[in-house]
């Protein structure tokens, strides 16, 4: 009945540290991003002091960023739980042993080695995987919070999506390789850096990227240059690394380098090399499970898709095609105006959920 619709639903991405709400529309050119808007948190949530029985109001935030949108259109909207309250896990799937939910929780709580009480579950077949499903579980009072908040709000909350799936519905609107091959959605978030294999718009392998939070990279300058993480990150976007090969990024850097262009790439090689460690374990570890099919790109989102050069880096590094994702506006007039698209990568895959609908 929806999947036709011109117009995607709002999508709410709650994150760390700010709320992000989008809505793309469906052109003759593709996917285009019609309305968004990011609040900061007047307060970042820091990752450990998030619990599973005390669920954080985000109505406030909701509200801000929808009223910063003026082409907003619809009642239905999608939100996400935050990824740090969320236990996604890889298994063996024996159809009559883990099919319902109470299987699938208790089949979670063998894998984690913690309680899945009160918690709502779903899972999905891996297609590179025969015999194996991903399930994902987090706790029912902050999916019930997200509920009401949205429709505090104004709009009827239709969906509460997990991250892998937003993401991978995200890089897969216009990913730029042909149907059937897979890409990898980075996301290189303030609190947690995750890692998902996408095949079909699917989310296949899920993996947390251990130390490689963004929250590290703005730290590391911050204590560096002395600035604060507000000024480390615009530091960030507009200068940001030079190349891998040693060369200026950019033409704009050539004509007028940043007197701490090298000291940024020096002050960020221990990090920005773990993140290049832990990426290619996870290339290894997917090349041994697919038998061989390792991801044509890699598209960055969060806020590690900001850092200039990032791209280059890690693509020399890699030898794979690494970018922050992009998607154009609607109206080319809007581009200047919008945040970038790497930051509402969530947002934006959260609005395509209308295209799904039954």
């Amino acid at each position: 009945m929806l999947a036709h619709q011109k117009t995607g639903w709002i999508g709410f991405d709650l994150g760390a540290t700010s709320v992000k709400v989008a809505q793309v529309v469906r052109t003759d050119a593709g996917p285009r991003i019609r309305s968004a808007a990011i609040v900061p948190r007047a307060e970042r949530w820091a990752p450990g002091a998030l619990t599973d029985d005390r669920p954080r109001s985000s109505a406030d935030e909701i509200r801000c960023s929808a009223s910063l949108c003026d082409r907003l259109h619809g009642a239905n909207a999608a939100s996400i739980l935050p990824v740090t309250v969320c236990d996604v896990v890889q298994m063996e799937a024996p159809a009559a042993k883990r099919g319902g939910a109470v299987d699938l929780l208790r089949a979670m709580e063998a894998e984690t080695h913690r309680t899945m009480r009160d918690r709502v579950v779903d899972s999905w077949p891996v297609s590179l995987q025969p015999g194996k499903i991903n399930v994902v579980a987090a706790p029912r009072a902050w999916s019930e919070q997200i509920s009401a908040d949205v429709a505090a709000a104004g709009w009827n909350c239709r969906v509460i999506d997990a991250l892998p799936w937003a993401l991978a519905r995200a890089a897969s609107l216009n990913s730029g390789v042909d149907a059937g091959t897979p890409v990898a959605a980075l996301d290189w978030g303030y609190g947690k850096s995750t890692i998902t294999l996408v095949h079909n718009g699917v989310p296949v392998h899920v993996r947390s990227l251990k130390d490689c939070a963004f929250q590290t990279i703005l730290e590391t300058i911050s204590r560096g240059l002395r600035l604060d993480e507000g000024d480390a990150e615009l530091l960030l976007q507009k200068h940001g690394l030079t190349t891998a090969s040693g060369g200026i990024r950019s033409a704009e850097l050539a004509a007028s380098p940043a007197p701490g262009s090298s000291v940024i790439d020096d002050l960020l090689e221990q990090p920005l090399n773990r993140l290049t460690l832990e990426l290619r374990r996870t290339l290894d570890f997917w090349r041994g499970i697919t038998r061989g099919k390792l991801p044509e790109a890699i598209f960055i989102f969060g806020g590690g898709g900001t850092l200039a050069g990032i791209g280059d880096r890690l693509t020399e590094q890699l030898g794979i095609r690494v970018g922050p994702w992009q998607l154009p506006a609607e109206e080319p007039a809007d581009a200047a105006q919008l945040p970038p698209a790497c930051l509402l990568g969530a947002a934006i895959g959260l609005s395509a959920v209308a295209w799904e609908a039954p």
